[in-house]
């Protein structure tokens, strides 16, 4: 005679075996039937609490979330809800991840219901549909059709007052296709996008004199948390050059900034065997960096990587919407646009700009993929803003 719900799980007491319960809920699953899952998690929580969290046991619970959450389909995200999938998670943010998880496996029809719930659901917090709009936007979803969407947009006191409401609908053209994470069941895999942008080296030859601007606490925003891991650092700063800065004298001038990136101790020879250059074109330390044009496409790809998920431990993650909007405000203090300033403004001024990426061989930067070294001259090319970062700094 097959068991019972009730008698599955009390049989898990006093052990780590869920195998039974794991074939019973994969097929299940292939009838498409999400229901027993629900009645599954229900039972765990009715006999254990928060008592049974093994790690087999929370390895059970994380999966049936996880699969009723993927089947594509309404009661599919009703039901994944309803198994609390935004109020509770191992990983820390809940609401955050099970914005991205809807948005990367269900259609959208699917989510209209997520949008028209009431507003004081007890399992679809106000966050969550903010969450999940820019988790979709970044998808490349048309949510801007969803009328639902729409609708709660337009009444919710909550979303009016959310600094996501200041963030487009639709992606800019200098978002391109964001690189997301992909969730599976066994867990996250993403790309790690940082490093010198491919270009073309370009040749010092002169450089301008400079005086520190304006601060600019904005520049960092999008990769703060690099400063956190292992021995990460950041440096950023805005200065002022006497006159326009030309392409060719970008490296002598970088070179020459005091900065403790530009730094060239530690050097074991020229980057790529560039051969030095004198003092009066910008000091020896331009032979030991590589310069190159870029563009604000690349230099947002890798600001909203790192704001998003760059900080390696997915707890710490912003996760697409938080990411999304960090990597605007960065990019709106290199080009010298308000923090508040809309994305249209920002991405005007952006295409005013002259960006480059650059790297230094020396200590401080470790010349690896978790590197990154932007520049950029704005309109009248005296403005210098630059940032830097390394994820991890030796030791």
């Amino acid at each position: 005679m097959a068991k019972t719900i009730e008698q599955l799980v009390a049989g898990l007491a006093g052990t780590y075996q869920v195998s039974e319960v794991c074939v019973l809920l994969d097929e299940h699953l292939e009838r498409g039937d999400t229901a027993y899952h629900v009645e599954v998690g229900a039972a765990l929580h009715r006999r254990y609490g928060s008592a049974w969290a093994g790690a087999e046991h929370d390895y059970l619970y994380e999966r049936i979330l996880w699969d009723v959450a993927t089947r594509p389909g309404r009661v599919h995200v009703e039901r994944a809800l309803e198994l609390k999938l935004a109020v509770s998670s191992r990983i820390g943010r809940p609401v955050r991840r099970a914005a991205a998880v809807l948005a990367e496996y269900q259609p959208l029809g699917a989510l209209a219901w997520v949008f028209a719930a009431p507003a004081d659901h007890p399992r679809v917090p106000e966050e969550l549909r903010a969450q999940l709009l820019q988790e979709l936007v970044l998808r490349g979803a048309p949510v801007a059709k969803l009328p639902e969407a729409r609708a709660w947009a337009a009444a919710s006191p909550y979303w009016s007052g959310h600094p996501f409401a200041r963030l487009p609908w639709t992606l800019d053209p200098i978002e391109g296709k964001p690189v997301m994470p992909h969730y599976s069941r066994g867990g996250v895999a993403w790309g790690v996008p940082y490093g010198l942008p491919k270009g073309t080296r370009i040749a010092a030859a002169g450089r301008v004199a400079v005086e520190i601007g304006a601060d600019e606490p904005g520049l960092t925003v999008a990769v703060e948390a690099w400063a956190r891991r292992f021995n990460g650092q950041l440096e950023a700063a805005v200065f002022e050059a006497e006159r326009p800065v030309a392409p060719e004298e970008l490296p002598g001038t970088l070179a020459g900034l005091p900065m403790d990136c530009m730094s060239g101790a530690g050097c074991r020879g020229p980057l790529g065997g560039v051969p030095g250059v004198d003092d009066a074109d910008g000091g020896a330390h331009a032979a030991h960096m590589a310069v190159v044009p870029t563009t604000a496409a690349e230099v947002w790809r890798q600001l909203f990587a790192a704001a998003s998920s760059g900080s390696g431990d997915e707890r710490e993650w912003r996760y697409g919407g938080y990411g999304r909007l960090a990597a605007w405000r960065s990019l709106a203090a290199m080009v010298g646009a308000g923090p508040e300033d809309p994305v249209a403004e920002v991405a005007r001024r952006a295409g005013e700009c002259a960006w480059y990426g650059f790297t230094m061989c020396g200590d401080w930067f470790i010349c690896d993929d978790l590197d990154l070294g932007f520049a950029v001259l704005d309109a009248g090319r005296r403005r210098l803003a630059v940032l830097a970062g390394t994820d991890y700094h030796g030791g």
